[in-house]
């Protein structure tokens, strides 16, 4: 399968409608990590990534010209919204089954929890994002700060998770299909279409051995929603309501997790 060229941080952050494409993709990932930004910088934060900051020092200013023009209405519920996000997933991690030490972040972008999560030590950590830039971006950044990896090991796969090729571009780099795995998809789903979610979903079944687990953010209620108001974590929360119309926009935290066989003793 063939990876997107790299594009320059000049085509980030465009003026004109966003397209999701890969621009679109990669000015998102620097949106979630400012956002991760503001949230670790609040008195009363929910979550601290030390790492969001230094990741778009480079970008911060059209990174808030673009929030002020693309996401002007929206922009507070955002942050709370990232917020509450980035803390389930983290709270999912810290209380995942202990022997699952192989994750797989996919739409990683500007992710740091192999640098941030004391969750994953001894973790075998693959992050899968369709831009080569973005994970240039980070490990640049990371080597800069001389920032040690908390993860045992960190793999970043270029693979675009609407086409086919997950498999093998995991298998490639060390996946082992035989140990229990921990899928994050965060922030990934709303951006792609149906049958390539289908897909997806089952490369992710066809790759996971029993006892895997899985997260993401799609409509359901299994584990929390974000429809009505109330407090996460301490966090007042007030639904995301549509520029358009001005009503309440579901938006639902999932967890999942494939069975392990039961075995009968004769």
């Amino acid at each position: 399968m063939e990876s997107q060229e790299p594009a320059s941080s000049s085509l980030l952050f465009q003026d004109n409608d966003p397209v999701v494409d890969g621009n679109f993709a990669q000015s998102m990932s620097f949106v979630t990590a400012y956002l991760r930004a503001l949230e670790s910088a609040r008195g009363d934060r929910i979550i601290n990534d030390s790492f969001a900051e230094p990741l778009i020092r480079k970008e911060r200013l059209r990174i808030e010209k673009f929030m002020a023009t693309t996401f002007k209405e929206a922009h507070s519920q955002s942050e709370d919204l990232l917020a509450l996000r980035t803390r389930y997933v983290d709270e999912a991690l810290l209380h995942r089954d202990p022997r699952i030490l192989q994750v797989v972040i996919l739409g990683a972008g500007l992710d740091a929890r192999a640098y941030r999560l004391e969750s994953l030590r001894g973790c075998n950590v693959m992050e899968v994002d369709q831009s080569a830039f973005v994970f240039e971006h980070k490990s640049d950044v990371i080597k800069e700060l001389h920032a040690p990896q908390i993860a045992m090991q960190v793999n970043c796969i270029v693979s675009n998770l609407a086409e086919a090729g997950l498999e093998a571009n995991l298998m490639g780099r060390g996946f082992n299909p035989i140990m229990p795995t921990f899928w994050v998809m965060e922030g990934l789903l709303p951006y792609m279409e149906r049958d390539s979610i289908v897909k997806l979903l089952g490369a992710i079944n066809d790759l996971s051995a029993p006892g895997s687990e899985l997260w993401a953010d799609i409509p359901g209620r299994i584990l929390t929603d974000a429809v009505d108001p109330g407090t996460h974590f301490g966090r007042k929360w007030n639904p995301v309501l549509s520029v358009n119309n001005k009503t309440t926009v579901p938006y639902f935290f999932v967890a999942g997790k494939k069975s392990i066989p039961k075995v009968v003793v004769e």
